[in-house]
């Protein structure tokens, strides 16, 4: 009787054991089962096309006005009106400077004077030689000089030239700059230089060539011209220089450039790119798609949401854009250009087009 109490106990117990293992293996067995996500490689692509490439030589260069002079007075006097600014536009034939003209005017009128009198003297002295004597020993520009007529022809048209310096007109369509301020009444030395005028509708930018490359260029080559802050100029070659620098072993030329914009401005350092040969292809792509393994060059193409690698014999090879011809590609293809360097054949890419 006493092993009935210890027998309950023990029968309480395995059910207990069993009440929790049956409570707490649902939770295990009912819990969905987890997949970790994938992440896929970014690998950044561009769209080709069939544009030419063109093999160029690159040189650093200066630009130049097409024309530019020094603004002169070629006269001493008090201004009368003025029209030099920095920065101002002005067209062929604009009155820039004018002198108070009035000592000049009274000058033309004085030799005006002085030449009708030399010429009434010279024409009574030849109507009487040409009756009084034969007209072989006649000399006509001896006698203008014994008559004072050369002279006072001479000293009137000085004085019409000098009338003219009174004003200084604008030689042709330029923009001015200057650092005086001019102003009227104020009086101005002869020689003195107010300013400069430059045209640069059109810039020229002179380049050195090496003397082994020199040769391959020719007038009328398309050059492009590269400025600091990324802007890009289509120009002509010009002129080629027929001397060669014998220290720097380089020849120059000049390259004519439209400024409709006026971005080029003289005295910029700029890039000349001066293109060469003409290569095409099935397609061009950005020089960053050309890879190399095992001694060999490959691109990545995408097709899909995966890349696949080509083998490639490239026609050209320039410092941007490489020309592939192989049967294979097709313009418009899409080529890997960077964060490619690790995948590989068929590898499920994160695509982004640059």
């Amino acid at each position: 009787m006493r092993t009935a109490p210890s027998f309950k106990i023990v029968h309480l117990k395995l059910v207990l054991l069993l009440s929790l293992a049956t409570c707490t293996k649902p939770e295990t067995d009912s819990k969905p089962a987890t997949t970790s996500n994938v992440v896929f490689p970014v690998v950044v692509f561009s769209i080709t096309d069939s544009e030419p490439v063109f093999t160029t030589l690159e040189s650093q260069g200066v630009v130049e006005a097409r024309h530019d002079v020094v603004l002169t007075s070629r006269l001493s006097g008090f201004i009368k009106h003025v029209r030099i600014r920095e920065g101002l536009s002005v067209a062929r034939g604009d009155t820039l400077l004018a002198l108070q003209d009035e000592e000049w005017r009274l000058r033309v009128e004085e030799t005006e004077h002085a030449f009708r009198i030399a010429e009434q003297a010279y024409r009574i002295e030849s109507r009487l030689r040409q009756q009084g004597a034969a007209s072989d020993t006649f000399n006509e520009d001896l006698l203008r000089q014994q008559t004072g007529y050369t002279a006072a022809r001479i000293a009137r048209d000085r004085a019409v030239l000098d009338l003219s310096h009174a004003v200084l007109l604008a030689p042709f369509s330029g923009d001015v700059s200057t650092i005086l301020n001019l102003a009227p009444g104020a009086f101005m030395q002869a020689g003195t230089e107010v300013g400069r005028l430059s045209d640069v509708s059109t810039v020229r930018v002179r380049l050195d060539v090496l003397e082994t490359e020199i040769h391959r260029l020719r007038v009328g080559t398309s050059v492009e011209i590269r400025t600091p802050d990324g802007g890009r100029h289509m120009g002509r070659l010009s002129a080629l220089s027929p001397r060669v620098n014998a220290e720097r072993k380089t020849g120059q030329i000049v390259v004519d450039v439209p400024n409709a914009d006026g971005r080029l401005r003289p005295g910029m350092t700029v890039t000349g790119h001066i293109r060469l040969n003409a290569y095409r292809g099935r397609l061009r792509a950005p020089r960053a798609a050309l890879l190399e393994r095992d001694n060999r060059k490959l691109v990545f193409r995408l097709r899909g949401n995966r890349v696949e690698w080509i083998y490639v014999d490239p026609v050209v090879i320039t410092s941007e854009h490489v020309v592939l011809n192989e049967a294979v590609f097709q313009p418009g293809d899409t080529l890997a250009v960077d964060r490619h360097f690790a995948v590989s054949h068929q590898q499920i890419v994160d695509v982004r087009l640059r």
